[in-house]
C-alpha cells in the first residue's frame, strides 16, 4: 500500500507490485476514501488486509453450497501476496466458485463500508461485494427492523437481459437494494455507476467500491467519487458483509462461454480483493466481532446480488 496525500487526510489506497500483485505490510488507514472534510470523526471498527497466506476463518465463512448454475466451494477461495482471490471455473462440465459471508463474526449497523476490488469477469458469471440481513423480509414492510440486502458493486462482463443482451458492461457499477424478502413481496430499486472520464474500465484494473450507510440514506461511491444517493429502504438492523461470484447460464450477465470457464489451474475469470474495512462515526454503535441478534433471522439462501 502507499499513503497519499487527498485534500489536506491521509487516504491510503493499495498499490500493486509489477507482477500485479498488492504490496504487504499496509500502513495504517486514518480515514475512509469519501469525505475528507470528515476524516477526524471516523474510526476503523473493523478490517481484513489478506496479509496471510489462508482465508481467516474468524472473519468469514467460505460456503459449500450450490446456488444457481454453480457449486459453491470453499476451494475456490485463496490469499496470497496480500490478495484474496476468488477462482470461478468448470470442471467436468460443472461449474465451480467462491461465496464468503461475515454472518455471526462480524455485523453492524451504520458506517463506510468500503474495499479495493480487481474484477476479472466472463460472460455468464458475476462479482460482488455487498452487505445483507439475517432476517431480511421478517417482517414483511418493516425494512428499518428487517433490513435489506445493499449492493455495493455487481460487475459483469455482458449484459444478459433485454435489448442490450450481449452488449458490454465491463465499465459498469451495479448498484442495488433489494428488501420485504425474494417471494412475492420482493421489492428493488437501483443505479448505474461509472468511473470517471479517463479513468482505467472497471475490468481487470483495481478500484475502490464504497458505501456511506447511514439512519437516513446510503450514498455509494467508486474511486471516492459519489455514484448515487437513495433514502429508499433504509435498513436500521446489524448486517453481515459478502464477497462473492455467481454463474447463471442465459441470465442476467449472459451465457457462458463454450465449454465454461476453463480449468481451475487456467481459469482466468476471478475476483481479487486486496482489502475491505469498516468504519464508523465516534457517533455511531461500534461494530462487534460476533453479533448475536435477537431478531428473526432468515434462512441462509441468500438469493439477491443481482
Amino acid at each position: 500500500m502507499v499513503a497519499l496525500l487527498a485534500s489536506g487526510f491521509a487516504l491510503f489506497v493499495g498499490q500493486a507490485n509489477s507482477s500485479g500483485e498488492a504490496v504487504s505490510g499496509n500502513p495504517e488507514p486514518e480515514s475512509p476514501g469519501i469525505n475528507a472534510a470528515e476524516a477526524a470523526h471516523w474510526r476503523l471498527v473493523w478490517r481484513d488486509e489478506f496479509d496471510g497466506t489462508a482465508l481467516d476463518e474468524t472473519k468469514w465463512t467460505a460456503q459449500a453450497t450450490p446456488r444457481k448454475d454453480t457449486q459453491n466451494t470453499p476451494d475456490a477461495v485463496s490469499v496470497r501476496d496480500g490478495i484474496m482471490t476468488i477462482t470461478t471455473w468448470t470442471e467436468e462440465g460443472k461449474h465451480r466458485t467462491g461465496f464468503l459471508n461475515s454472518r455471526g463474526k462480524f455485523e453492524t449497523t451504520y458506517g463506510c463500508f468500503e474495499a479495493r476490488i480487481r474484477f476479472h469477469n466472463s460472460p455468464g458469471q458475476w462479482g460482488a461485494f455487498w452487505l445483507s440481513s439475517p432476517s431480511l423480509g421478517n417482517p414483511l414492510g418493516d425494512v428499518a427492523k428487517a433490513g435489506a440486502e445493499i449492493d455495493i458493486v455487481e460487475h459483469r462482463a455482458v449484459y444478459g437481459l433485454g435489448t442490450g443482451a450481449g452488449n458490454d458492461a465491463t465499465n459498469l457499477q451495479g448498484m442495488a437494494l433489494h428488501w420485504d424478502g425474494y417471494g412475492e413481496h420482493h421489492q428493488s430499486t437501483g443505479h448505474p455507476g461509472h468511473p470517471a472520464p479517463g479513468a482505467p474500465s472497471l475490468q481487470d484494473n483495481w478500484h475502490t467500491y464504497a458505501v456511506l450507510w447511514t439512519p437516513e440514506k446510503y450514498v455509494f461511491y467508486l474511486d471516492g467519487h459519489e455514484q448515487w444517493t437513495t433514502d429508499k429502504a433504509v435498513s436500521q438492523r446489524p448486517e453481515f458483509l459478502l464477497f462473492t461470484c455467481e454463474v447463471a447460464d442465459r441470465g442476467w450477465a449472459g451465457a457462458v462461454p463454450e465449454g465454461g470457464f476453463g480449468s481451475r489451474q487456467k481459469s482466468q475469470t476471478k475476483m481479487e480483493v486486496d482489502w475491505v474495512r469498516v468504519w464508523q462515526k465516534s457517533s455511531e454503535p461500534q461494530g462487534s466481532p460476533v453479533s448475536v441478534s435477537s431478531q428473526p433471522q432468515a434462512p441462509e439462501l441468500y438469493p439477491g446480488a443481482e
